[in-house]
């Protein structure tokens, strides 16, 4: 169950792990895309930040959400692809602009959050 987007690209989920009685806690990077920054120094993406965090807690908070090709990236984060009612969170955030696509190289964001977002 999703129970807390930090960034439109890092949630946090809640679950019961088989055999143990409490919750658990854990974070989770969305893999394959890079969302903007909430701390840029730029207006314009961390307008598309606040957005892409908006747009995901919408659909996931409080509902239940699956893990597929789950794996651990370089820094020991894990990272996955989030469904939520048989939609990928990740491709929906590429594909509304909220998002790019990102496959743990050279990065390629946009010079404007905003007007990439705004593009049809």
């Amino acid at each position: 169950r999703g129970i807390k987007v930090y960034y439109g690209d890092t949630i946090t989920i809640a679950t019961y792990v088989h055999g143990l009685p409490d919750l658990y806690r854990f974070s989770v990077r969305l893999n394959g895309i890079d969302c903007p920054e909430m701390r840029a120094n730029n207006e314009p993406e961390k307008a598309v930040a606040k957005m892409a965090q908006q747009r995901l807690s919408d659909i996931i908070l409080g509902r239940d959400v699956e893990l597929r090709e789950v794996q651990l990236e370089k820094y020991g984060r894990l990272l996955a692809e989030v469904w939520c009612d048989g939609v990928s969170m990740n491709n929906m955030l590429v594909m509304e602009r909220l998002a790019v696509a990102y496959d743990g190289g050279t990065k390629h964001t946009p010079d404007n959050w905003l007007d990439y977002h705004m593009k049809s």
